[in-house]
């Protein structure tokens, strides 16, 4: 989050695939500005409910509200929500592929309505950053953004888990070459000292996020670079 303020300017748009409770959502709407849209998808009912009562509360004007979840192949699918070891569902965690090591495996499952970004978000909105945190299935829904990505090259920040990546049966790799083949270079982010840093061998990273820039957008987040 340290990078929006650098990343975007008021008036654009952002796009936050797997929005959950809102805390990426609140930090991108203030980022645009009132002028600006946060397009933000949220597919478990109850997890949605929640997060249209923050965006209430917090008085997020600028922010779309969205039940769909983000894919390449639009449709229906049903979501694993793992339960938690002391009960309670762990919705942070939905997912549509089981993980390889079994993890999460208890719970209930939501039917969600998957949509592609391609075909939802208006076409002249000028989005110029984009999160996904979906728990293994980023990938399908930047496939799904591919013409937005073409058009837009957005800034995108991307979670990377290894395990939930595998239930599909890819890796950290096929996130990056996807972008790559795009014109995208990866970067790590270290808070530590507010550095951006080649992320290198992407086989590495078992759990985080992965920032992901085109060249048409490097140079708002010099301030991070070396």
């Amino acid at each position: 989050m340290d990078l929006l303020e650098a990343a975007m300017r008021g008036g654009e748009s952002a796009v936050d695939v797997g929005a959950n409770h809102g805390m990426w959502t609140a930090a991108l709407s203030e980022a645009v500005g009132p002028t600006g849209r946060v397009y933000a998808f949220e597919p478990v009912p109850a997890t949605y409910d929640v997060f249209r009562n923050v965006i209430r509360r917090l008085g997020l004007a600028n922010v779309e509200p969205i039940e769909k979840g983000c894919t390449d192949s639009p449709g229906w699918a049903e979501l694993a929500v793992p339960a938690q070891p002391s009960g309670p569902s762990d919705d942070m965690q939905a997912h549509l592929a089981a993980r390889a090591d079994g993890a999460g495996a208890n719970g209930r499952t939501v039917r969600a309505e998957m949509v592609a970004l391609d075909d939802h978000l208006p076409e002249e909105a000028e989005i110029t950053f984009l999160k996904a945190d979906v728990e293994g299935a980023e990938l399908f829904a930047l496939r799904g953004a591919a013409g937005l990505i073409e058009r837009r090259r957005p800034t995108i920040v991307s979670e990377v888990d290894a395990g939930f990546l595998a239930g599909f049966g890819l890796s950290a790799g096929d996130l990056g070459g996807f972008l790559a083949e795009r014109g995208y270079e990866t970067l790590h982010y270290r808070p530590e000292d507010r550095r951006l840093e080649p992320a290198g061998d992407l086989g590495r990273y078992g759990h985080g996020n992965l920032v992901f820039v085109h060249p048409a957008r490097r140079e708002r987040l010099d301030p991070f670079l070396p």
